[in-house]
């Protein structure tokens, strides 16, 4: 009897010790670990969500914060890009521009160029400005009557062209144009077809662009006139320009125009030289406002009181007031003007009416 009750207490025992849990006990073990995953992945996800919420929140109040231009260099990374616009505190992160950067897929689309961005906008709307290419632009107004040396000078001051480039690139057409210049002339400088106007460019733009530019704005200006209007017989609408750019130099007073037109044109037609300071003022080294006789004696087809007609090109850039006077002079038999000193002209027929006129207004 006792070997009996020894032997069952073993087995009792062995069967005690190498017992497996139940599919209840697991199952509630895996449910108590499933929770508390969940609810360490809903904590770490929590903060994540407030940490890149805060990441794309603007770094100050819209209303108090102040826009800077941040230039954006060619060839920059969007971690490059980032690294810029943090240290100029316009986003609160670097690394979440280069993490949203990478997941919104615009690596490789972000333009470079200069910006006006603001600490009070979030890290979406300046990667839209990026995306985007809204860079800044520079407003410049060209007035009329400019050459184009005088032209490359604004552009440069507004840090737009190099001057030497500007000038060289506009005195031969073909290095833009190729031989397919969109304009009819014998000569290959863009002289005079820099139409006058404002515009808004972009710095680090080449400067054959701008060229372009400003050579299609005279095209879409003046080519409805270049339809419409009819050319005096034997001319050229090249030498209507160049006319309209000596009136253009010549007149103060836009009303004006139409009557020094009509002295030139009234001079051209008797083979008269048109003696006009401003042609000869053109090619001067160092122009001068009073011309002196020794001045008058320059060797230069600029020259109009050395050489009868017109100069071989422009020497200014005309407004489209000046170009309607050139195409409209107005009906007078005048042969003479000079200057009154206060912008306007007194207007002569004879050449004593003309010295009565420059004796009685000190000229």
């Amino acid at each position: 009897m006792k070997r009996t009750e020894g032997q069952s207490r073993l087995a009792q025992m062995t069967t005690t010790r190498w017992e497996l849990p139940g599919l209840g006990t697991i199952w509630t073990l895996s449910l108590r670990t499933l929770g508390k995953l969940l609810c360490i992945g809903l904590v770490l996800g929590l903060a994540a969500v407030i940490v890149a919420s805060r990441a794309i929140l603007p770094p100050k109040n819209a209303k108090l914060a102040a826009a800077s231009i941040i230039h954006v260099s060619p060839g920059s990374s969007s971690r490059d890009i980032g690294d810029l616009l943090a240290e100029a505190g316009v986003i609160r992160s670097k690394t979440a521009f280069a993490v949203a950067s990478r997941l919104l897929g615009l690596e490789q689309r972000l333009q470079a160029g200069d910006y006006r961005l603001s600490p009070g906008m979030d890290l979406l709307q300046v990667m839209q400005h990026l995306e985007t290419g809204r860079v800044v632009t520079v407003r410049v107004t060209i007035p009329e009557g400019l050459a184009v040396e005088a032209i490359a000078s604004r552009l440069a001051a507004a840090d737009l062209v190099d001057k030497e480039r500007f000038v060289a690139l506009v005195q031969d057409d073909r290095l833009i144009y190729g031989d397919n210049s969109p304009i009819d002339k014998p000569t290959h400088s863009l002289e005079g077809y820099l139409f006058p106007d404002t515009y808004f460019f972009v710095r680090n733009q080449p400067e054959e662009e701008i060229i372009k530019r400003m050579v299609h704005r005279f095209t879409q200006v003046v080519g409805p006139k270049m339809e419409q209007a009819e050319l005096p017989s034997g001319f050229s609408w090249h030498e209507i320009i160049t006319l309209a750019s000596i009136i253009e130099k010549e007149v103060m007073v836009p009303r004006e125009a139409p009557l020094v037109s009509a002295v030139f044109w009234n001079r051209l037609r008797i083979g008269m030289p048109l003696q006009s300071d401003p042609t000869v003022q053109f090619v001067m080294e160092r122009p001068q406002k009073k011309l002196y006789y020794s001045d008058l004696a320059l060797d230069s087809p600029y020259n109009t009181y050395k050489y009868q007609g017109l100069p071989p090109g422009p020497i200014a850039s005309p407004g489209l007031n000046s170009i309607k006077a050139a195409l409209e002079p107005a009906n007078v038999d005048y042969l003479y003007f000079v200057a009154k000193g206060d912008g306007t002209h007194a207007f002569s027929r004879t050449f004593q009416q003309h010295t009565a006129a420059r004796r009685r207004y000190g000229m």
